[in-house]
């Protein structure tokens, strides 16, 4: 699908944006592995949920996915304070933390960052142009898009991660019948 091609695109070219990051403020940046204090995402855009969905079942590592499951308001695929889809975990997680122009002001975790008056222009991400783009190859997506679960304009995040859980099961069962 062109639409899966083109996400693959952005989340490079994110990927690529946090890499020059951590490289030039690596002191400065605090997101790191066990805080999750910004995990509390509830739902995704169809095409990222695709592509979390074509992880998981890829791997079809049931007991990871079956530990992993919110406390409070969390992400239910916080495992242990780590993100148990982190390869790939959508937009959002992706940026979170990082800084970005949103409404006009430069935006970013509170534990970042401290102590520095300025970050360089060249370092702060456009959400809103960010976000078109996303919104743009999700449309298409759900053009090329055939199946129902993914033709919502949102998915929860637990109905994702039950229907990985499904997905998986039917899939050992089958190849145990084989």
């Amino acid at each position: 699908m062109k639409s899966i091609k083109l996400y693959r695109q952005l989340i490079k070219k994110i990927d690529d944006y946090e890499a020059r990051l951590l490289k030039e403020y690596s002191g400065q940046i605090r997101c790191a592995k066990g805080c999750s204090a910004c995990c509390i995402l509830g739902s995704i855009f169809p095409v990222e949920a695709y592509s979390i969905y074509t992880y998981i079942t890829g791997k079809g590592e049931l007991k990871n996915l079956k530990n992993s499951g919110s406390k409070g308001d969390n992400c239910v695929f916080l495992q242990d304070g780590a993100c148990s889809i982190y390869p790939c975990r959508p937009v959002i997680c992706r940026t979170h933390g990082y800084p970005i122009l949103t409404g006009g002001r430069v935006d970013y975790c509170p534990e970042n960052f401290k102590g520095i008056e300025r970050i360089d222009s060249g370092f702060i991400l456009d959400l809103d142009a960010l976000n078109r783009a996303l919104v743009s190859i999700n449309l298409l997506f759900q053009q090329e898009n055939k199946e129902t679960f993914f033709s919502a304009e949102r998915i929860m995040l637990a109905d994702l991660k039950e229907k990985s859980i499904i997905s998986i099961e039917s899939g050992i069962k089958s190849n145990n019948q084989d």
